[in-house]
This record gives C-alpha cells, structure tokens and sequence, in this order.
C-alpha cells in the first residue's frame, strides 16, 4: 500500500513556532556520529545505514539539514528529522520534510514535533514555499502532530480519500476540516 503524503503551504499558512522541551537541545548530526545516529534509526525500527549511503542520502539533504535532539543528561539521540530536496522529478518546488523519528523511550516529550518544525523552518529559509511529507496510516501519532501543525492531507492516489477518512473518524475530526489537496 503507498504511503500517504501530506503537503504544506509555507505561503498561506504561518510556520509553528520551534520550541524544544526542557532538557532537550536542538542541533545537526555530523556524519562522526553515524553509529550513534543508527542507534537512533534501530531503536523505531528503521535499517542502519552504512557511511555509502550516508553519503548518497547527503547528497538530498539541504546543508546543515539533518536534525537532531540530544537528551543533555545522557547526551542519548532522541529524535531527529531531515530538510530535504524534492523526492518527486515532477514537483521540483517541494521541499520534503523526511525521517522523522522519536526514540520509543523519551516518546511524550513532543519531539518529534520539535525536529519536525525545525527542518520546516530550514526548508523556508532553502526558499521552498511547499513542503511534502510521506508517512503510513498506523503511524497515528505521527499523523496527528502534522494535522496540528497546519499539514493537508494529499490525495494523489483513488484510495487516499477512504483512507484520510477513516483517520478523520479516528482522531473525531469532521473530514472536511482537513482541507485534503486534490492532486493535478
């Protein structure tokens, strides 16, 4: 089943505002830290990458885009999220808000909506004015943090509509309220 995909209109709809929890901070990953990043990336189920694809992945990321949240006390990777450029030849005006990832243990803490405003800023300041996102229909937590966030669900695909329904009835938000983009 294709992923669902969600669009975000920096013209018409103000960016969140970046806040990080307390005991939290906010910064890039360097490519050193690799292993520790991966502990991040195993921990919600993601593969490990290996330094080649590391640096293939790099190669779509915006500068200075991969981020990350660090529990100070244990210095522990709690989150991160990617600013990247376009995964759709089609739609070279998307900037792409990828692999946002809360480790299961510090869950709770909203930092997975913390990364994910961060890279959103970052992709306004790389002059994108539309943003997109993929994500799967479980992820129920995931799916309401970009709702809050002002994200429209994209109907790009016959079987998107049923589906940003039955997430409606889930989260007792009227359908329409989601403002779904019909794909050209």
């Amino acid at each position: 089943m294709a992923q669902l995909k969600m669009i975000f209109d920096a013209e018409k709809t103000p960016l969140p505002e970046l806040t990080v929890a307390e005991g939290f901070r906010l910064r890039t990953v360097a490519d050193s830290e690799l292993a520790r990043y991966n502990e991040l990336r195993v921990s919600v189920e993601f593969k490990a990458w290996n330094e080649d694809q590391l640096r293939a992945f790099r190669s779509k990321v915006l500068p200075e885009g991969i981020f990350l949240i660090e529990e100070i006390a244990t210095g522990r990777f709690a989150a991160s999220a990617t600013a990247e450029t376009t995964d759709m030849p089609d739609h070279p005006e998307l900037g792409v808000l990828g692999w946002v990832m809360t480790h299961p243990d510090l869950r709770g803490h909203h930092l997975g909506r913390s990364v994910s405003v961060a890279a959103m800023h970052r992709l306004r300041e790389a002059h994108y004015l539309l943003f997109s996102l993929k994500t799967d229909d479980f992820r129920l937590a995931a799916v309401k943090t970009y709702l809050d966030l002002g994200w429209k669900p994209w109907l790009y695909q016959e079987d998107m509509e049923n589906r940003w329904r039955a997430l409606a009835e889930i989260f007792k938000r009227d359908f329409d309220s989601l403002g779904c983009i019909v794909a050209p």
